[in-house]
């Protein structure tokens, strides 16, 4: 390996090593204290090599940002398609139900990525606190909306739908369900999400449930 490969190579894992830090430090103290002042001396160095690699707080947190959502989301989704795949029999009304219970559930093993992600963007100085939460969770949600549409048109075309039912309008109720959802995930503590666990999956199921009601031709029950 040459010189320029291998102090490369030296830069790569020192910065994931700040990235470490800075996740851990803005899981742990939130962005109030999070200042490049303190992410040194977490990592008992100077401030001046810290400025070597970011340039400020805002190029940590969207380098965090960077690295989370193409993993995060990737792995959120195939897991949630291994599962659906899994599941084949039943109606399209029941997959459709089963798409957003299963991701719903998947989302719980990624919570510290999802707060990370509200975090950076309700502190990014740019654009306004609600729209750059929605902005973010949005990608989660949004990689359902093709699928979600599929299985419903073909819940409508069977027959599983109440009648008169307007789809478009049914996507996008169900789109700000799972998008509030998220978010209210997101924004627990590490403590309350550890306490409200058994509750989070309880109101999941519920919400699984209302989806079912609001969506289906009760008069097939």
């Amino acid at each position: 390996m040459d010189q320029t490969a291998y102090f490369n190579q030296m830069r790569e894992k020192r910065k994931k090593e700040i990235l470490s830090a800075a996740r851990k430090m803005l899981l742990k103290d939130g962005p109030a204290s999070f200042t490049m002042q303190n992410l040194a001396k977490k990592l008992d160095i100077s401030t001046v090599t810290l400025y070597k690699y970011f340039k400020n707080m805002d190029d940590v947190m969207s380098t965090l940002k960077d690295e989370i959502i193409p993993h995060t989301v990737a792995q959120t989704l195939d897991a949630n398609d291994s599962l659906a795949l899994s599941q084949t029999k039943g109606s399209a009304l029941e997959q459709f139900l089963l798409l957003f219970h299963s991701f719903l559930n998947e989302i719980f093993k990624h919570k510290d990525d999802l707060t990370l992600l509200l975090l950076i963007e309700t502190y990014t100085q740019d654009t306004p606190v609600s729209k750059r939460q929605s902005d973010t969770i949005t990608l989660y949600s949004e990689a359902l909306d093709k699928q979600a549409e599929l299985l419903l048109t073909e819940a409508q075309q069977n027959g599983e739908l109440r009648q008169g039912i307007d789809l478009p309008l049914s996507l996008s109720f169900v789109h700000r369900l799972v998008l509030s959802t998220l978010q209210h995930i997101g924004l627990l503590s590490a403590r309350e999400f550890r306490n409200q666990k058994d509750e989070l999956q309880e109101y999941i199921d519920e919400i699984i449930n209302m989806l079912r009601t609001y969506l289906s031709d009760s008069s097939k029950a």
